[in-house]
């Protein structure tokens, strides 16, 4: 794994006052009881100090953990989650005195502030962000250090624009989980972080001009990071901490995430509506249920009510699949799935005689192919190819 280590200086000490550090050490004794910092290890900050995501800060409980490991003596280290992660370590007095911080002396919040004044003076170097990768090189890190387990803290919007896990990939953003996984697993692209703790922090948070995402796909973009550490061996926590504000000013440039658009549904005859997995007629793995009932009945409604305007009309469903399993599974799975929106339509107002079905599984000619040349599933693609597609005539 390529890093780049860099020393942070320590004329930082010199822009903080000594009121700031009683104030802040007054702050942490508050929050020193909270149960994530019982006890004390190695911390390694991974943040996300890149275009398109809120500039990184250090919420409570982070610093929680922080406090803990400096009083303690414990090694910090910090990773920027860039394109070609780059490795910081804080030069920070107080761990020279072990004795001296487990007092709880002042300067346990002087290196504190330390800390998150490097957090905050922090840069990248490379063009884009991978923070799969960046998570490995703290691995490294920890490792080298001889620690025998330490807490990962990922402070970033989640949203790899390279690397094993870039989101860039069509469909990736709104993949299931656990394919995502086996994808990143089969393809030996997981990072071995057997034993380690990786909290995430502001996971699905974007800056312009990355648009937002909405709740569903910030909710699946955590899934897929947490389904992600946990087959890669490590222990998984999720603050809720929403990131804001802008990001840092870099000119160092970011891919934007394609997010999932909301379709704008507008019947007629002629047109091919399609509903990919990425849309909100997008069905629970392996099943005719949906993922979200009431989004798929808002989208197919202007169907329903144009296909009951005119009993002349018909819709002609055609279920598809993914390339796995058997034909035959895909084929009758993908039907059941065609089955299930000619139902939706039906109760909706459109008539049955209206309403035609098949399925096709993968044999259809618009899919992608969704295996590499091991055969390994690729989430991306696959969420694609299973859909609905609705003719109109």
């Amino acid at each position: 794994m390529n890093r780049r280590l860099r020393l942070l200086p320590l004329v930082i000490v010199g822009l903080i006052l000594a009121a700031g550090c009683a104030s802040r050490e007054g702050q942490i004794s508050a929050i020193t009881t909270a149960q994530r910092c019982a006890g004390a290890q190695t911390v390694i900050l991974v943040i996300g100090a890149h275009r398109d995501a809120p500039e990184p800060t250090l919420d409570p409980p982070v610093i929680c953990q922080l406090t803990a490991a400096i009083r303690a003596g414990k090694p910090v280290r910090i990773v920027v989650a860039s394109g070609q992660p780059q490795l910081i370590i804080p030069q920070l007095p107080s761990q020279a005195d072990a004795t001296l911080a487990e007092q709880h002396s002042p300067w346990v919040g002087r290196d504190v502030q330390l800390v998150e004044t490097a957090v905050a003076a922090a840069r990248p170097d490379a063009p884009g962000v991978d923070d799969l990768a960046a998570l490995a090189v703290a691995a490294d890190e920890v490792r080298t250090l001889g620690a025998p387990d330490a807490d990962l803290v990922l402070v970033d919007s989640g949203l790899d624009d390279r690397g094993a896990l870039d989101f860039t990939v069509p469909g990736l953003l709104a993949a299931t989980p656990a394919e995502v996984a086996g994808q990143l697993k089969g393809t030996d692209n997981l990072p071995d972080l057997q034993g380690f703790t990786v909290t995430l922090v502001g996971v699905g948070y974007t800056a312009t001009p990355q648009p937002p995402l909405s709740a569903k796909w910030r909710s699946n973009v955590t899934a897929i990071w947490v389904a992600t550490l946990r087959a890669a061996g490590a222990k998984v926590e999720v603050i809720p901490q929403p990131g804001q504000g802008p990001s840092v000013s870099t000119n160092e440039p970011v891919q934007l995430v394609p997010l999932p658009t909301t379709q704008h549904v507008a019947p007629g005859y002629h047109k091919t509506l399609v509903f990919t997995g990425a849309s909100p007629v997008r069905f629970q793995p392996n099943t005719t249920a949906f993922v979200d009932q009431a989004a798929a009945i808002r989208a197919l409604l202007p169907i329903a009510r144009w296909l009951a305007a005119d009993r002349s009309r018909h819709a002609w469903l055609e279920g598809t699949t993914a390339d796995v399993g058997l034909m035959s599974g895909q084929i009758a799975l993908s039907r059941l799935r065609a089955d299930r929106v000619r139902s939706v339509l039906i109760s909706l107002g459109a008539s049955a005689a209206e309403i035609s079905i098949r399925g096709v599984g993968s044999d259809f000619p618009q899919f992608t192919p969704d295996r590499n040349a091991a055969g390994i599933l690729l989430a991306g693609p696959a969420t694609l190819n299973r859909s609905v597609r609705i003719t109109l005539g």
